[in-house]
């Protein structure tokens, strides 16, 4: 065995405990518990946030009464018909990876019983759509802020399918009634990924010189 065995050892080594950590968290415990959204509280103004449909109208507020936290917040509205809007934000993600959504989401108190807002993940690979997950939806007899999750029912996450390359994630509100003093506010968004089921398994095989 020459001087170069030990190192190659210690390299192989080295590489497996690196990918090991990055691709073998446990499902449900977070591997990086750091936002992957940006521009998560609207504290930066609407971008990177896109909105849709062309009816919606979607500004950022700093009136205190409808802000979480920090000095801004969203403000989504509508002009025209009684279809969903939304604002969306892509996040690349791990196919078969388990993340967790939050958010606050504000609803008029004085809006029709039918309007309600919620938090929903579109998870999508390159030709669109897979399927998507929501979360509790937020009606418009509840005044005040409220926190909602993905997922809802006291999971710790949700699985994205093995095909998803991409989580849209929509703060989605549906308003019957036009009107420009009950816009809906979404605030202190998280995206977060909580590991994966994968094992990175290197053969350890070294050459001796």
């Amino acid at each position: 065995m020459t001087k170069r065995t030990p190192l190659a050892f210690l390299i192989v080594w080295v590489c497996f405990l690196l990918l090991a950590a990055l691709l073998s968290p446990s499902p449900g415990r977070a591997s990086d518990d750091s936002n992957l959204l940006q521009n998560p509280g609207f504290e930066e103004g609407t971008i990177p946030w896109l909105s849709s449909p062309s009816a919606a109208t979607f500004v950022v507020t700093d009136t205190a009464e409808y802000v979480h936290s920090g000095i801004w917040a969203a403000s989504l509205n509508k002009e025209g018909g009684a279809v969903p809007i939304y604002i969306y934000q892509d996040v690349p993600v791990v196919g078969g990876g388990y993340y967790t959504l939050s958010g606050w989401v504000y609803n008029y108190k004085d809006s029709p019983i039918g309007d309600w807002a919620m938090l929903r993940i579109d998870w999508r690979n390159s030709q669109g759509s897979l399927f998507t997950v929501d979360s509790q939806k937020l009606y418009g007899d509840e005044p005040g802020y409220h926190e909602r999750r993905i997922p809802y029912d006291g999971g710790d996450s949700v699985q994205a399918p093995a095909a998803a390359t991409i989580a849209r994630i929509k703060c989605m509100a549906y308003i019957q009634e036009a009107d420009p003093e009950t816009p809906v506010f979404f605030d202190e968004l998280s995206f977060t990924f909580q590991g994966s089921n994968w094992r990175v398994y290197l053969p350890l095989v070294v050459k001796n010189y």
